[in-house]
């Protein structure tokens, strides 16, 4: 918008400028003409007076000496015609049958004063033609015509041009410099303003607010409409995180006293039928419980308002897969790790601890037991082709790369942790609708969780400015990516 505004001006301003440099070419142009064509007048009055005496009396050898060394001094050819239009002197070869010559030799011998030229552009590569009535006592006995070339009156009207053009570029480049620029950041400061809180608002920062008291009154009244929708949204998001965490945790203690009044009807009960139901009834209230405590972690995490640091994603990984690395070798599923050292990204505090537990409980859960597979690797943004590849090289699966969003902050790579396992993997179908809350495959029904997990990862990872992707891996199996900024440089800002 920015850029478009300044065209409108630019196009503006240079307008103006040629609509006031055009009159002032021109006048320049007629004011070189007319300069010209006067000392020409001047010359030719004094070839008139020498031409009449030689008219008279019949000789011409001084006028044809004077007609020879004005030639050669200014470069114009000179001729003395008669009443009759006869050629008497000529300084070179004259053709006065030419339509400008003709037309000019016609006004002198009416005793018509000679018109000035008009104006002579650069391209205009026309001669000056002057013809003078030769008068004696009333009685017109002959014309001299002058024609002269015009390179010096068009070069000076060029030097003119030139300086003009040089002058309106100068001041164009400072008109848009010194007012134009300032003008339309000052004008754009409140749109921008907006645009900055609106993506913000999109990332889920409710508490972004903007100025009321800048810009013009439409955009004061559009920024106050923003802050009534933001105080809005939050309020809204509030009661809703609000009535979440009191309901999870309201419903905490009468589950707990349900469960507690259910194992404690066993000794009541002899059937070992109704023995069966009651031990079902148990496990659904554990899973009961689960699901309240999934719910309460992710009221807080909706509410958390912590902001996003650098984070050793080296040590990160390192350290969570030591600590899954029992539980997959009791599950004989084999776990390979390819961690580069050095690695850092932005991140929520502790998110991808978070992360990282989840996609391997999830990997060991639902994997069936094959080989598990964690990977760190860097990808270049701003080229999709190189973080398409990037994506192929380091894992094989397609589609990770291809799905990502540019990075936020103006980051110039992202670091993407990969948990990829061979097990059975997702449908197309399933990965559609994969991390959605309380979403579980209908061939998982039967395995522990509560569907929470994938959900609360992925609303971390994006609070932090990341993503997590799904996508199938090859030749089969489930390859589970959380994709972060990289962490800027020492003294870099974050």
């Amino acid at each position: 918008m920015r850029r478009r505004l300044l065209v409108i001006v630019f196009t503006l301003v240079a307008g103006l400028i040629v609509a006031l440099s055009l009159p002032l070419v021109r006048a320049t142009a007629e004011r070189t003409v007319q300069s010209s064509f006067i000392a020409r007048g001047e010359d030719g009055a004094w070839f008139a007076d020498m031409a009449a005496t030689a008219l008279e009396s019949g000789r011409t050898g001084r006028l044809e000496a004077a007609a020879d060394r004005y030639a050669s001094l200014y470069d114009s050819r000179v001729a003395v015609v008669d009443a009759d239009s006869e050629t008497v002197v000529a300084s070179g070869p004259f053709d006065l049958e030419e339509p400008q010559v003709r037309s000019a030799l016609l006004l002198a011998l009416a005793d018509r004063p000679p018109e000035q030229p008009g104006v002579r552009w650069p391209w205009d590569d026309r001669p000056f033609v002057l013809a003078e009535p030769v008068r004696r006592d009333g009685r017109v006995l002959g014309a001299v015509l002058i024609v002269s070339p015009t390179d010096r009156a068009r070069s000076e009207v060029v030097d003119h041009l030139t300086l003009v053009v040089l002058g309106s570029l100068a001041a164009l480049v400072l008109v848009v410099i010194a007012v134009a620029a300032p003008v339309v950041r000052w004008v754009l400061r409140p749109v921008h303003d907006l645009d900055r809180a609106t993506h913000e608002v999109a990332l889920g920062r409710l508490k972004t607010r903007v100025s009321e008291r800048v810009g013009a009154p439409e955009l004061r009244r559009l920024a106050n409409s923003f802050n009534v929708m933001a105080d809005s949204m939050h309020a809204s998001q509030e009661q809703q995180r609000a009535f979440v965490a009191q309901a999870s945790h309201q419903l905490r203690n009468p589950l707990t006293a349900l469960r507690l009044r259910v194992e404690n009807l066993e000794e009541f009960v002899n059937d070992p039928r109704g023995l069966n139901e009651l031990r079902f009834a148990v496990e659904e209230s554990d899973r009961f419980g689960e699901m309240l405590d999934g719910l309460l972690r992710l009221a807080r995490a909706e509410a958390s308002e912590a902001e996003r640091g650098p984070v050793d994603v080296t040590a990160v990984v390192t350290h969570r897969v030591d600590a899954w690395r029992t539980a997959f070798t009791s599950a004989g599923a084999p776990l390979t790790t390819r961690i580069p050292d050095g690695v850092s990204a932005l991140s929520l505090p502790d998110c991808l601890d978070h992360a990282l537990d989840t996609l391997l409980d999830n990997a060991l859960k639902f994997g069936g037991g094959a080989p598990v597979d964690v990977s760190i690797h860097r990808v270049p943004v701003g080229d999709g082709a190189d973080a398409g590849q990037g994506a192929v090289d380091d894992g094989g699966e397609a589609g990770i790369a291809g799905r990502a969003a540019d990075p936020p902050g103006g980051a110039v790579e992202m670091v993407e942790v990969t948990v990829r396992d061979a097990g059975p993997g997702l449908t197309e179908e399933e990965l559609s609708q994969a991390g959605g809350r309380f979403w579980r495959s209908a061939r998982h029904q039967n395995v522990h969780g509560t569907g929470l997990g994938l959900a609360l990862t992925r609303m971390l990872v994006e609070a932090g400015g990341g993503e997590l992707l799904l996508a199938a891996a090859q030749p089969h199996g489930l390859s589970a990516t959380v994709r972060l900024p990289a962490a800027p440089a020492t003294g870099d800002p974050v």
